[in-house]
């Protein structure tokens, strides 16, 4: 597991990159600032690690000849270097944020084809940016934009094809979209998500919310955010105040490893939690970023000490970029989150699910072990299991 720059270290080492801004300035600060000043291209990138060689950047490209990129700087002051400023290869935002994985060959690309979704079935999007698959909840599209582009995205149809088809937020699918929520009375939450729905203004955002807390006072409204790791100043005190007033309920933060949870990621979901009633991370399982028992351990426990419960570990979506790159074997998550069940603490264990196209699947940790069996007797039932360190029991005794 790498280690976590602290904030010091990233001060110094941004102070020696004459190309990079300073975090001390300002207008580090202004989350507007930064997505101005975000990556955008090769050139951007080279700017900011002079290190790369040829090889690295001709990846690169290759990689980004029909998908966008954008990392702020915060975020790259976050991505760990060599001394010619070189990132690592296995800094684990790096590994997220830039494609720098060989190209493989079309056999082996496994599911993505630029065209199938990992989420959205046709028949469950009743307007262009609301999704309805489970019986009380929908899900709305607020932004097809992002902070920064993860580039295993599982909505890189809407996100990272720069050629995007999917319909963008419009005034007329909006009101559809209320009406839609206004019709439906077993409908107990709306989940606002994206894209990035916090790329929204915060006037926009206060328009969105009271619309839909005029629908039912008792609505349950959440949140889905990466913010937190690509520009955490984006929790502003007007923000802070629109979901106050309207009674936002639950925020979902999306994050994959513990270099993310910065002293600006813990500031911002302290001030979140003051407005806020629950916090929660949906974390996903990726190859070279959090597939070992130390990293996912250290990131739930950082997550749980700072007041964010640790809920979904999703296993890698086919239907995206980077197959090669990320995807890992099953068992593997399996044997991760086993181990952490009742060696840490049961709030800090997420729920590890499959993704599949039709709805979340929770995975038995017990799966590939002797099952449980239950056993009638003249006594009463026993079950047979085996616990959290191998041992077999019966219960009762």
């Amino acid at each position: 597991m790498l280690p976590t720059l602290d904030h010091v270290a990233r001060i110094q080492f941004t102070e020696n990159m004459h190309s990079r801004p300073d975090p001390t300035s300002a207008e580090w600060r202004d989350w507007k600032w930064q997505q101005r000043n975000a990556i955008t291209s090769i050139a951007d990138i080279q700017r900011y690690f002079p290190g790369l060689g040829q090889e690295m950047i001709a990846r690169i490209r290759a990689g980004l000849d029909d998908r966008k990129i954008t990392v702020t700087p915060y975020t790259a002051s976050l991505i760990e270097t060599d001394v010619h400023g070189c990132p690592l290869e296995l800094d684990p935002i790096w590994r997220q944020l830039i494609p720098d994985w060989p190209a493989a060959p079309a056999a082996q690309e496994l599911d993505y084809d630029g065209e199938s979704e990992n989420w959205e079935l046709p028949d469950e999007m009743v307007t262009p940016i609301c999704q309805h698959k489970y019986d009380n909840r929908v899900i709305l599209r607020l932004s097809n934009v992002c902070h920064a582009y993860c580039q295993f995205c599982y909505e890189a149809l809407r996100t990272l094809e720069k050629e995007s088809t999917k319909s963008a937020m419009r005034k007329q699918d909006w009101q559809a979209t209320l009406d839609y929520i206004a019709q439906n009375a077993a409908l107990d939450e709306v989940i606002l998500s994206g894209g990035e729905p916090l790329m929204h203004s915060d006037t926009h955002l206060d328009h969105y919310l009271s619309d839909l807390r005029a629908l039912r006072p008792d609505l349950i409204i959440r949140i889905h955010t990466r913010a937190l790791t690509f520009n955490p100043f984006r929790v502003t005190d007007a923000l802070l105040e629109v979901l106050a007033r309207h009674d936002v309920t639950a925020i979902g933060l999306h994050v994959a490893h513990p270099n993310e949870i910065t002293e600006e990621f813990v500031a911002a979901a302290k001030r979140l939690a003051k407005v806020c009633p629950i916090l929660f991370a949906n974390m996903p399982f990726l190859q070279g970023v959090n597939d070992d028992y130390a990293t996912l351990v250290a990131l739930c426990l950082k997550l749980y000490r700072n007041g964010i419960q640790p809920h979904y570990l999703y296993h890698f979506m086919p239907f995206s970029p980077g197959s090669q790159a990320y995807r890992t074997e099953i068992s593997a998550a399996l044997d991760i989150v086993s181990r952490m069940k009742r060696r840490i603490s049961n709030i800090a264990v997420p729920e590890y699910v499959l993704p599949h196209k039709t709805g979340k699947y929770t995975v038995p940790l017990d799966l590939g072990r002797e099952p449980p069996t239950l056993v009638r007797g003249a006594d009463g039932e026993s079950l047979r299991f085996t616990n959290w360190q191998g041992q077999a029991c019966v219960f009762p005794e």
